[in-house]
């Protein structure tokens, strides 16, 4: 007999020797559930890790010495604890989670199941929860989900059992708990409905299946499936076969059907010459990195051709990394970069390991698979030169994970390949740019795939390309249209030899995705001519009737759960597909093989060893057909659950989980409050990356689905100053201080500051220096708060507007006050920001040694602070001076760095006037080529602002604040 007792179907109860045992803290119960459950033993790292994550490793272990200490007193030698691990002796302890999966597995006998069933008081640690535990909670919820699964199948068994041996009512007992289990299981409905009418209940069937009809269209607005409709309609008409009159034995344990193999993929035909220019681009990777385009119109075969690529390339030993854009993701920053972070971690586990400490951290913030091994090292994105920091990590990354192995020197060269390039993000098309220019000293090559139907997008990407061709580093492919012997080549090999090739030729313009699509309705014979079609047949434009056809020809699940992918929009995976769809686990597998079978969608293998497959369309047209033969109803009611599930995906890992994917959907089901609030997350992640368009548009779209309208608007001037808007970003601040009114004095004051900084900018110093004033007023009249530093970065502002007057007297002695109170209040932004302005008063009055000095300090204090602006003042004043003094030897590297962190920042008038500043002092070193190159890139800016009125002359002045 066992001593310790644990039964966690349900809420956990524990016992010993028959005595119920209780602790003091939860986690003991959570650390017996663990290793219950795991059945092997845990370390006490990983246990401290798992149960006290917040807490640092000293702490964490401490906690896990005492949670162990009262547990072993409670639980007796059941629980065995080391120095290093803990286990629990199954030989001394009863689990019913394991009793159950034991009584539940493959060739049980009806009275091992019916125990199984009983077993089961509820599901797994039912009304337990720890606070502050995410990794527990998921395995806990993940525990129970596949204990619910498995439940399931033991009362589908026992149904077919009990109904095979006669016994009806206890059948139907079992089909109402498995219905219970999932009121959405088709399969449980049809059991319990024929089981009613089976034990002469036939208004209860009839009311089931009406019940069931109501539950499909609220929560999945779709029709039974037609089998359930046949099983209703025969018991109406009083045609259902009567039970089977003999007893069979127990069914077994339903098996996932083994997958069709999918259809023959079209044969590649006319791409030989394409297929030798990307091999020759890869050998030349011995000598130099090397970078593949290959470009054309939507339906060309870029996707094709490089999928053919892919696999002559993975055949041959070499490791790829691909990843793919897809439409609607371009104002997500950084989408791309992670993806191929992610792909590169699944190619190659072993990857944080190859990667020096900082590198992994800092790419951990895109992929944090990356940086488990350096949790406290993480890097935020909290600077200017984080990003070329993180563009340079990436990089790196890219380049080890593409590496050949240990012990495969002189191996092939790695390949990154990204498809549809004209759908990236902004930042990710920065990074690929930035890939560009540096691959000259990689064995790597670079292959990129876009449309030309949407390349104004890539004109920085394409600049870069244009290096690299006048380097001999870059092949651009455009694959042509097929010809009609190679029409007829394909038709050939497909296995159609009645298709006329002259009609094909002529409507398809021998574009191979129309090709394409017309061979695969042939082969499913949903491309056949309909009576009286005639010439009608299959114009270029009914290309969109023809993928109709083809829906049509699957089955309603399998048409169902394509809406979903439709609704999904980009590749996801099974998981994500049947919590959206709302379908069970095999139904979900059964209508994805159909799916693949059919070549409606594509399944796209795992990456690497753990990864898992997804599922796209094979192109965004089907795609789209798709989504439009939903009714509006079920596309809105699968934006809901898509929202809801990636919401949930989105709080435990914001990182992978995209906020405005969630406000997209919230978006399109109606959910405009919700949307709304996601929207202003989403423009909080893309601030969070300078990532400034993006962040405007996702600011736009929670104003418009009613966002509190001060925040919005304040936030839109921001970003709208940032890019130079200076005449919209008026307008927004108004609209805000006319909203908030007089009823939110600190937030007026904070507007009123918002609305000097637009003025100045503009060189309207009068009206600055009244906004600046009201701003003081307003601060001085709050009840009961210390505004000593929002008073002192006015009196800074002041100072310098006083510069720019030339009264520095005046200007000297605010800049002063601004600096004892910055001092006084503890704000080193604000002292950074008033020894700036002091330092730019002495080089006014003659003064560069003390000048020098305060800038110098400046800087010191700016360096320290997670936002670098008041760093890029001090550089670019602190240069200026330098230069002004004869010193341009030194003042070069400061400049050139303020220009950096300038444009990582994204302001756009100021980015013009470091370029003005860094032209001056290269033209006083002697470099008047660079300086001239420049000064063209500050006239261009500064052309860029936008003053809403005639040009002013005052913003080309702005060099130094």
């Amino acid at each position: 007999m066992t001593e310790l007792d644990l039964a966690l179907l349900g809420p956990p109860v524990i016992t010993r020797g028959g005595a119920p045992v209780s602790f003091d803290t939860r986690k003991a119960t959570a650390v017996l559930a663990l290793l219950a459950v795991q059945q092997h033993e845990l370390s006490r790292e990983r246990l401290a890790a798992l149960l006290w994550p917040d807490a640092d490793a000293v702490r964490a272990r401490a906690s896990l010495r005492r949670t162990l200490s009262v547990t072993a007193a409670a639980a007796g030698p059941g629980l065995v604890v080391t120095r290093t691990a803990v286990a629990l002796d199954l030989g001394q302890a009863r689990v019913d989670v394991t009793e159950f999966e034991a009584l539940a597995g493959p060739g049980a006998d009806t009275g091992a199941l019916d125990r199984a069933a009983r077993l089961y008081r509820d599901d797994f640690l039912a009304g337990f929860a720890l606070r502050d535990c995410p990794e527990f909670d998921d395995w806990q919820a993940a525990t129970a989900d596949r204990l619910r699964q498995r439940l399931a199948s033991v009362l589908e068994r026992l149904v077919a059992a009990c109904a095979a041996a006669g016994d009806l009512d206890r059948a139907t007992g079992h089909a109402r708990r498995w219905l219970a289990l999932d009121p959405l299981h088709e399969p449980a409905h049809q059991a319990l409905i024929r089981l009613l009418a089976w034990t002469g209940q036939r208004s209860a069937a009839l009311r089931g299946y009406r019940a069931l009809v109501r539950i499909l269209d609220t929560e999945l607005a779709v029709r039974p499936l037609p089998e359930t409709t046949q099983l209703y309609d025969d018991i109406r008409a009083g045609r259902l076969a009567a039970p089977p009159p003999a007893a069979r034995p127990p069914a077994p344990e339903p098996q996932r059907r083994d997958r069709r193999p999918a259809a023959e993929p079209v044969p590649l035909v006319g791409r030989d010459a394409e297929l030798h220019a990307l091999h020759q681009a890869w050998a030349g990777v011995a000598a130099a990195g090397q970078v593949a385009a290959v470009l054309g119109p939507a339906g060309c075969g870029k996707t094709r051709l490089v999928e053919e690529f892919r696999a002559r390339a993975q055949a041959a030993g070499a490791v790829v990394l691909a990843a793919r854009c897809h439409d609607g993701e371009t104002g997500l920053p950084f989408v791309l970069a992670a993806d191929l972070l992610a792909v590169a971690l699944s190619v190659c586990p072993e990857l944080p390991a190859r990667l020096p400490a900082h590198t992994a951290a800092m790419t951990g913030r895109l992929c944090p698979g990356l940086a488990a091994d350096y949790p406290d090292d993480v890097a935020p994105l909290d600077s200017p030169l984080a990003l070329t920091r993180l563009y340079g990590a990436i990089a790196e990354t890219l380049r080890a994970a593409a590496a050949p192995g240990p012990g495969a020197a002189g191996g092939p060269g790695g390949v990154v390949l990204v498809e549809d390039v004209h759908w990236a993000d902004g930042p990710s098309l920065d990074l690929l740019g930035y890939l560009v220019r540096r691959l000259a000293g990689w064995p790597l090559l670079l292959v990129l795939s876009w449309s030309t139907d949407h390349a104004e997008r890539l004109r920085g990407l394409r600049s870069a390309l244009g290096e690299a061709s006048d380097a001999g580093r870059c092949t651009l492919i455009e694959p042509a249209p097929l010809a009609a012997d190679q029409v007829r080549e394909l038709l050939a090999r497909s296995g159609v030899d009645d298709a006329d090739v002259g009609r094909l030729l002529a409507q398809t313009r021998g574009l191979p995705m129309l090709v394409r699509e017309y061979v695969e309705g042939l082969r499913s014979g949903a491309g056949q001519p309909g009576e009286g079609e005639g010439e009608r047949w299959w114009p270029p434009a009914s290309v969109r009737e023809l993928l109709r056809r083809r829906l049509q020809a699957a089955s309603e699940p399998t048409q169902q759960m394509l809406s979903t992918a439709a609704v999904l929009g980009s590749g996801c995976d099974a998981d994500l597909l049947r919590a959206v769809s709302g379908r069970g686990e095999a139904e979900t597998v059964e209508a994805l093989d159909e799916a693949v079978h059919r070549f409606l969608i594509t399944e796209m293998p795992p990456v690497g060893e753990h990864g898992r497959p997804s599922y796209e369309f094979p192109y965004e047209a089907l795609r789209e057909v798709v989504y439009q033969e939903a009714t509006l109803a079920r596309r809105r009611l699968l934006h809901g659950r898509a929202a809801d599930t990636l919401a949930r995906r989105y709080e435990r890992d914001p990182v992978a989980t995209r906020a405005a994917a969630v406000a997209e959907h919230l978006q399109r089901a109606g959910r405009d409050a919700e949307a709304a609030g996601w929207w202003w997350r989403a423009a909080a992640r893309a601030r969070d990356l300078y990532a400034h368009a993006e962040e405007y548009a996702h600011l736009r779209k929670a104003e418009a689905l009613g966002y509190p309208p001060v925040d919005v608007a304040v936030a839109l001037g921001d970003v709208l100053i940032v890019l130079g808007r200076y005449r919209e970003a008026l307008a927004e601040f108004e609209a805000a201080a006319a909203a908030a009114g007089e009823r939110d004095g600190s937030m007026a004051a904070d507007i009123e500051h918002k609305l000097a900084e637009v003025h100045h900018r503009l060189g309207d110093w009068a009206l600055a220096e009244a906004h600046l004033a009201a701003a003081a007023q307003l601060l001085d009249q709050l009840p009961d708060q210390p505004n000593t530093s929002r008073q002192a970065r006015i009196a800074a502002d002041r100072a310098v507007l006083g510069y720019r007057r030339g009264a520095t007297a005046d200007a000297a002695r605010l800049a002063e006050q601004a600096l004892a109170a910055a001092r006084q209040a503890g704000d080193p932004a604000a002292v950074a920001q008033a020894l700036n302005v002091l330092g730019m008063l002495a080089a006014r009055r003659g003064d560069p040694a003390a000048a020098a000095a305060r800038l110098r300090e400046s800087l010191a204090q700016a360096r320290q602070l997670p936002d670098r602006g008041a760093a890029v003042a001090a550089l670019n004043n602190l240069a200026r001076l330098l230069a002004e003094s004869g010193r341009p030897a030194e003042a070069l590297p400061l400049a050139q760095e303020a220009l950096a962190l300038g444009r990582e920042l994204g302001d756009q008038h100021r980015v013009a006037a470091l370029h003005t500043n860094l032209a001056d002092v290269l033209h006083a070193a002697g470099q008047r080529d660079a300086a001239l190159a420049h000064l063209k890139e500050a006239a261009r800016g500064f052309a860029a602002v936008d003053t809403g009125g005639p040009p002013r002359p005052e913003v080309w002045t702005l060099v130094e604040w």
